[in-house]
């Protein structure tokens, strides 16, 4: 068996860089990802292959594929040429996500659920750029030693409806991620099914290029969690303690989508 802290490159030729091994060139959205946390669990592949679109497979490392809970505050979201729009920039959200190998051989994300308390940012996302955005009730709160977050239900779409209730507590900067971390924040895109045709036909995958500084990852503990949003994306409950990770905030750019 591979050693715990050596990567499975099997299923892709690309190597896994910490910071961007390419240059974005243009881009055209930006936003922050502020007070985000990290919940990773693993999941045999042919799970999680099972509900992927063609065209993409899992990516997995020793073996696993992993699927992460990832909620956090969304800031300064809007593209290059706006300036940042009070209250609709500015939002909780909630992704499960899922880490893939596109067929252009991009390692990237695939996100089962989006979940965020901004109508036009949900509708915009959904219905023009086909990522599977759900309108919520959402909300990040300080404690002492950490944060909490929370989906109390979902607007539209409403079903499959989804909670989630996760309570951390923040520990130290991690000086040197291990190759699992970075396996699992060194994603330097998304990938969405864009719609074609009416309104609700998926059609072709895009690749969204994506570039950030280099993660300052803190380790995290998890005090509580109660979550329905895994059985909601059609994933069976995940099992064990999962890998928590913390990052006080990261300034994020968006190319523009590439067919694959």
């Amino acid at each position: 068996m591979r050693p715990a802290d050596a990567p499975d490159t099997s299923s892709s030729p690309a190597a896994i860089s910490a910071t961007r091994p390419t240059p974005l060139g243009a881009w055209w959205l930006r936003n922050r990802w502020d007070e985000l946390t990290f919940l990773h669990w693993p999941y045999e592949p042919a799970v999680v292959q099972a509900l992927l679109p063609n065209g993409l497979t899992a990516d997995t490392f020793d073996g696993q594929a992993w699927v992460s809970l990832v909620p956090f505050q969304m800031r300064e979201a809007t593209p290059r040429w706006c300036p940042p729009i009070p209250w609709v920039s500015n939002f909780a959200e909630t992704n499960v996500r899922t880490y893939v190998v596109d067929s252009a051989g991009n390692r990237a994300v695939w996100f089962f659920s989006l979940e965020a308390d901004r109508l036009p940012i949900v509708a915009f996302a959904r219905l023009l750029l086909g990522f599977p955005y759900v309108w919520a009730d959402l909300a990040v709160e300080r404690t002492t030693t950490g944060r909490r977050y929370e989906t109390a239900g979902r607007r539209w779409p409403s079903r499959p409806n989804s909670s989630t209730e996760v309570e951390i507590e923040i520990g130290d900067v991690i000086a040197e991620p291990s190759d699992l971390d970075v396996f699992l924040t060194a994603r330097w895109g998304t990938v969405a099914q864009w719609p074609t045709g009416r309104l609700g036909r998926w059609g072709k995958l895009r690749h969204h290029p994506v570039d950030h500084p280099e993660w300052t990852l803190r380790s995290a503990e998890l005090v509580s969690c109660d979550d329905r949003s895994f059985q909601a994306a059609g994933l069976p409950a995940p099992t064990g303690q999962p890998i928590v990770r913390y990052v006080d905030g990261i300034d994020a750019r968006f190319g523009r989508p590439i067919r694959v």
